[in-house]
């Protein structure tokens, strides 16, 4: 290119962050525009930051779980290029209900491609010395590991800004086309122009994309992040297990992912109260840990379950990345993303 390809992505997130370093790399003049402080948190800030996929069921979603193996090897290729990735933990210990359960899972990973050990009972007790009882048998993926999203987002960022790109804060009301081509955004009543425009920020790239009449086929689902006030060191690595996850914080406490609860927001504190419960019966504490807090987050998906990475709609230059989860394909879909927007 004589001339950079100007391009803008809207979404500070770890995926929007993603693709904007990604397009730095590729030789693109980006400017990347985040809501900025004060605004809603962000997916990124509620995920709970496990990459791996030793958590799924690979026969519950095939596509899907090939992605995400996929994408688990991205980081290394990440490493080499940014450095040090924040990281809280490596490796995962999970286990079914039953050994047979279990051996079914380990059986079923194997087929599909994980990098997965069977771990017997002495061997769990040797990783994680504060539970109250091990299994028999449990899945060791010695590839998965924890990250803190906001970090890796804020690491992209830094590293896009290093590489040439402009970092905008403030709320992008709609996208600006032309003759059927976008021409950039509007921000907060000033219009600001590019050959290029990417929507990476979750749910609300649905309303954006409606302001040039297209229709993103894309919806959100709530979940929770609870975090809690007990010693981080009483667990070791990534668990799931026991209809828990759970893992160290990155500098206190402990934390758990859940599912949003059917009754609603009225559940959520019964909830974080019977999840602590459990936590204490796990690592067989004195006494139930204090909840620190409880966090809503809103997981952005494609109706059909697919992942949305490339150009969208009869506008020309217009693109959207949008994936649940996204911490754990967001250096692939920012290399995926940045070749479908520099060849359009």
């Amino acid at each position: 290119m004589t001339q950079k390809c100007k391009v803008l992505v809207v979404g500070g997130g770890v995926v929007g962050a993603s693709v904007a370093w990604h397009l730095t790399q590729a030789g693109a003049a980006v400017t990347l525009i985040d809501q900025g402080p004060g605004s809603r948190p962000s997916a990124t800030a509620a995920s709970f930051g496990w990459a791996g996929a030793s958590a799924s069921t690979p026969s519950d979603d095939p596509d899907a779980f090939a992605l995400r193996l996929r994408a688990l090897g991205e980081f290394k290729r990440l490493e080499q290029t940014l450095g040090t990735l924040p990281v809280t933990v490596r490796g995962a210990l999970s286990w079914g209900a039953t050994g047979d359960e279990t051996a079914a899972l380990i059986a079923e990973h194997l087929a599909a491609g994980s990098r997965i050990e069977s771990l017997s009972a002495a061997q769990v007790r040797q990783k994680e010395p504060s539970l109250a009882v091990v299994p028999d048998l449990a899945i060791w993926a010695p590839d998965d590991f924890a990250l803190e999203p906001v970090d890796l987002a804020r690491c992209f960022i830094q590293a896009a800004q290093a590489g040439g790109a402009t970092v905008l804060s403030g709320t992008v009301q709609r996208v600006l086309a032309a003759g059927g081509r976008v021409s950039g955004v509007e921000l907060q009543g000033q219009a600001i122009f590019a050959d290029r425009v990417v929507l990476a920020n979750a749910y609300g790239a649905l309303a954006l994309a409606a302001s040039v009449d297209v229709a993103l086929p894309i919806e959100q689902q709530p979940a929770v992040l609870l975090r809690l006030d007990a010693d981080r060191n009483l667990v070791r690595h990534l668990i799931c297990a026991q209809d828990l996850e759970l893992r160290p914080g990155k500098e206190r406490g402990l934390m758990s992912a859940l599912d949003y609860p059917l009754e609603g927001e009225a559940a959520l504190q019964s909830l974080a109260e019977e999840t602590c419960q459990s936590i204490a019966q796990l690592l067989q504490l004195p006494s139930v840990p204090r909840v620190l807090s409880i966090e809503v987050g809103q997981r952005p998906m494609a109706s059909n379950k697919q992942v949305l990475c490339g150009p969208v709609g009869a506008v020309e230059g217009l693109s959207a990345v949008v994936a649940h989860p996204g911490v754990i394909p967001a250096p692939l879909l920012g290399r995926l993303c940045t070749q479908a927007v520099l060849a359009g």
